[in-house]
């Protein structure tokens, strides 16, 4: 809940640079919504409600094709079903929607797509930060392409000739023909800057324009072009959109709806109330978005990085209903932030972590982000969620979205919390990484309350940590204690994509980290994958903990958690059967049902959360398990009074302090059976469990006992 307000798709993961596609996805009577982030890379599927809203359901997403720098979705094949079309290494690909009902699915039919060119069939060009139009310009039931050439002076027509060679098909295809080397009879010189009156007509190749300043035009690095009758005259107009430009221009068409069209004048500010205004790059959509029959507009930035900060990836997605008709639009601003109003949205790398700071037993949680442009620069601070809910329904309500008042003290940016019990005392401390001007600073806040109570921080006490070797940005370290001696460890996800695994040879209250291992579960530099951030739980109650790894560039991967530090992890899943979470990724673990396995909340470079239900069959322990030696058998450590031994078999385990001092006669113990040991009569520090047996190697385990 936010300002009160019931957030209906809270998890849907944030939105930035967002292209959108209405498609039937189930099988009711409206079609749904296809956004595609061109910074994470991420598709997002959102289901049309009879209240004219849009709920997000991720079920879908798994059926799309992998998708990077653009996708449109449009029916190529007249069969009533939107297809693909994306980027491809060579230009486009297309593919076909196979769907039927109740199931979503789509077929590779071309790549690249091919083009009748001016020395036989070639790749369609179609840049990678451009964005085309796809729409049937010459109204013959096919779909053309328009898409701007190599060097973004003007655009290319591509026609196709499906209905053309064949008058009487009933399934049109691509079979496409370049006409010419620029259509529209005008050039592109700047965002408000048009050349009109060039000759189109001749075909073939002609000469590199000149800009009205006389100056040769560089080659462009982004323009997107929208296809559609934006004044009733039965022409079809052009929507231009410029990488450098904060508007978007509409060139209007006196002419006809074919390679013959002509434009003849620009009016650079669109729509005429409230025209699109962006830092830079806008992207323009047409789509019925509200069910009425009419199709409206939809903006927002092409953008895939936040050049300068300078967009509120807060608000990103401009909506214009169409208060006129199809053939006569009057698209009147609605909002800034369709779809990102009813989802945590925080702009940019959202980064959770869960713990329960208010002593009510349940996970709360706070995020960083990447920070906002204020009066003051850019700055980042904390959002806290308080769970009002329950163990077993958790209900997060935002308290504030300046936590510690961090915003207004210091100049911190990307901020990246972590909520670990750091002194340990059973309460969860916070540790804060965020990035000041060109360096990085990582900061403990103790908690200054008792266990169980509600968390206090005194910003003014935060301690610095220091960690050896190269740490900088774009470095992601986890808190845990890797060796199990008590002390919090830190393993840190390089940027170069390694893990480097950081020992605290200092104790809690004075931690000092040395490296013990650059390559921790055996993660070796990877360019792809870059820095990974890490979580360690227990996924399935076996009391083994798994290494959970989300890396820079979307994957999601499950490990066995190495029984030693200088052992490689192992994996046991690639999560494959989730959707595509987006990059950039940030992940925290809790349990947020009750059912007592952690599940996870995934931040991403498009500033939302990800909720990911942990579905594992939970392991019941049984007295026949057989043994494994790396499987810890007294637990559990730290402990605050009792220790359960569960032995691999019978014997007398006693204890023993670090100076082989006997501080607990030994007790006949069963393998396989719990035994309860209490030592709350002892003092708090660390202690050795002793199983001996005449016919079996004595068995050693450490706890430390912390009350």
């Amino acid at each position: 809940m936010v300002s009160g307000k019931t957030l209906p798709n809270a998890f849907a993961g944030g939105l930035n640079s967002c292209q959108f596609s209405m498609v039937r996805l189930n099988d009711d009577t409206r079609d749904d919504l296809v956004v595609f982030d061109r910074t994470t890379s991420k598709i997002s599927t959102f289901l049309a409600q009879t209240d004219g809203s849009f709920r997000y359901d991720p079920t879908y997403e798994t059926a799309f094709p992998a998708t990077y720098n653009w996708l449109l979705m449009v029916d190529y094949d007249a069969d009533g079903k939107r297809d693909v079309f994306t980027a491809g290494v060579a230009g486009m690909r297309v593919y076909r929607n196979t769907s039927t009902t109740g199931k979503v699915s789509f077929q590779l039919v071309a790549n690249p797509l091919q083009v009748e060119g001016f020395s036989g069939r070639q790749p369609l060009y179609a840049g990678p930060v451009d964005l085309p139009a796809i729409t049937d310009l010459d109204n013959d039931g096919d779909l053309d392409i328009i898409a701007a050439e190599v060097f973004g002076r003007n655009p290319i027509y591509y026609q196709n000739l499906s209905r053309d060679k064949n008058p009487g098909v009933s399934t049109p295809g691509l079979d496409f023909k370049r006409n010419g080397d620029c259509w529209g009879n005008f050039f592109i010189n700047d965002c408000q800057d048009f050349t009109f009156g060039v000759n189109c007509q001749t075909g073939g190749r002609i000469a590199t324009p000149t800009s009205t300043a006389g100056q040769a035009r560089p080659v462009h690095s982004g323009i997107t072009l929208t296809i559609t009758d934006t004044d009733g005259d039965n022409r079809k107009d052009i929507l231009i959109g410029h990488v450098g430009c904060l508007n978007a221009t509409r060139l209007r068409n006196v002419a006809t709806n074919d390679e013959k069209a002509n434009f003849v004048a620009a009016d650079n500010d669109f729509p005429a109330t409230n025209p699109i205004n962006f830092p830079s790059f806008p992207a323009l959509f047409v789509e019925d978005i509200d069910g009425d029959g009419k199709r409206d507009l939809l903006a927002s930035t092409n953008n895939g990085t936040n050049d300068g900060g300078l967009t509120d990836f807060r608000a990103s997605n401009w909506f214009y209903r169409n208060a006129g008709t199809t053939e006569k639009p009057d698209y009147q601003l609605v909002q800034k932030n369709f779809l990102q109003d009813g989802m945590i949205d925080l702009g940019e790398s959202a980064a959770p972590t869960l713990a329960d700071m208010d002593g009510d037993g349940d996970a709360d949680m706070l995020v960083g982000y990447a920070g906002m442009l204020t009066d003051k620069g850019t700055r980042a601070s904390l959002w806290y969620f308080e769970n009002k809910g329950t163990v077993n329904d958790p209900a997060f309500d935002l308290i504030t979205t300046d936590y510690l008042g961090l915003a207004q003290s210091v100049m911190l940016t990307y901020t990246q919390p972590q909520l670990v019990d750091m002194d340990g005392d059973k309460s969860p401390d916070l540790v804060l990484m965020g990035r000041v001007g060109r360096g990085v600073q990582l900061r403990v806040f103790y908690n200054q309350a008792a266990r169980g109570s509600m968390a206090r921080f005194n910003a003014g006490d935060a301690k610095t940590i220091t960690l050896p070797g190269d740490f900088g940005a774009g470095e992601l370290p986890t808190f845990v204690d890797v060796d199990r001696d008590g002390i919090m460890d830190v393993l840190v996800g390089k940027q170069i994509g390694s893990v480097e695994y950081l020992r605290n040879t200092g104790t809690n209250g004075n931690p000092v980290f040395t490296l013990q291992n650059s390559a921790f579960g055996g993660f070796k530099p990877n360019n792809l994958t870059r820095a990974r951030s890490l979580a360690v739980a227990d996924l399935n109650g076996d009391q083994r903990p798994e290494l959970i790894v989300a890396s820079s560039d979307g994957k999601l991967l499950l490990y066995r958690f190495p029984d030693q530090p200088d052992q490689p992890s192992v994996l046991l899943d690639s999560l494959k059967s989730l959707s595509y979470p987006g990059t950039g990724l940030l992940i925290s673990a809790a349990d947020l049902d009750g059912d007592q396995l952690p599940d996870l909340v995934v931040g991403s470079m498009a500033g939302g959360l990800q909720f990911l239900k942990n579905t594992s069959e939970k392991v019941v322990i049984t007295a026949t398990e057989p043994d494994e030696s790396s499987t810890p058998w007294a637990y559990p450590n730290p402990t605050d009074r009792f220790v359960t031994v569960r032995p691999p078999h019978d014997g007398q385990a006693e204890l023993v302090n670090l100076s082989g001092q006997v501080v607990r006669t030994g007790v006949w113990v069963r393998a396989h059976n719990e035994t309860t040991l209490d030592l709350s009569s002892l003092d708090d520090v660390t202690y050795l469990i002793r199983l001996l047996s005449s016919d079996k190697p004595a068995r050693v385990q450490k706890v430390v006992l912390w009350k």
